[in-house]
């Protein structure tokens, strides 16, 4: 029954499948579009690609919404398991469907990437997934929720972007240090500090899990 849950979702809630859909045809866009968009189109197809972990983190998060409106979250928490094996149990599926996208879309995009940009997607998806999961309690609420950890985690690739492209003199996006996704890119970008970007996602994944797993 619980490996049905994210099927299920699939076929009451097409805005997933719509927001997939349309991410790829981004994707796409911003390809046929790459003589236009240079000298920047390295930032924004990576902009286009940091929509992966967003999309299959949303999906935890409504289906906890979903279950908390339903009441059947609080059976599930007294089922014979830990809380901590039940969160990798639901990320299971997403951290490899954000993996298969985030090594297809390279391909799709023509751009080359560090080998460590799927596994900081994919903590980003957890992360993305933990937010909703924890701070929403209803399907309004995790929609509404969505948008805004999504802006969130968007905003110090857009940032970034806009400095690159207007050439400004100090780089805003440095506001957002505290975002996983500033590192994401500085990664994919400029080379950075591999061990910083690693230890900001960790602390932001073990922070989310602990909370909700003491809540």
């Amino acid at each position: 029954m619980r490996l049905t849950m994210e099927l299920k979702l699939l076929r009451r809630d097409p805005i997933v499948v719509y927001t997939l859909i349309a991410m790829l045809a981004i994707m796409l866009l911003t390809r046929y579009s790459r003589p236009r968009l240079e000298p920047l189109y390295q930032e924004v197809a990576f902009l286009s690609m940091v929509f992966i972990p967003l999309v299959f983190g949303m999906i935890p998060g409504l289906i906890s919404a979903d279950e908390k409106e339903e009441g059947t979250c609080q059976a599930l928490m007294v089922l014979p398991i830990k809380n901590l094996f039940f969160l990798l149990y639901r990320f299971l599926w997403v951290s490899l469907a954000t993996l298969l996208l985030v090594l297809i879309s390279p391909k799709i995009l023509g751009i080359e990437v560090p080998r460590i940009l799927p596994v900081l997607l994919i903590m980003e998806a957890w992360i993305y997934g933990l937010m909703l999961m924890k701070f929403s309690n209803s399907r309004m609420q995790a929609m509404t929720l969505a948008k805004a950890f999504g802006w969130l985690l968007l905003l110090p690739v857009a940032v970034k972007l806009v400095v690159e492209w207007r050439n400004l003199s100090f780089d805003w996006s440095r506001l957002f240090a505290f975002v996983p996704t500033y590192w994401t890119y500085e990664m994919f970008l400029n080379q950075g500090n591999l061990l910083i970007a690693l230890v900001v996602h960790v602390l932001w994944v073990f922070a989310l899990v602990f909370i909700s797993r003491t809540s």
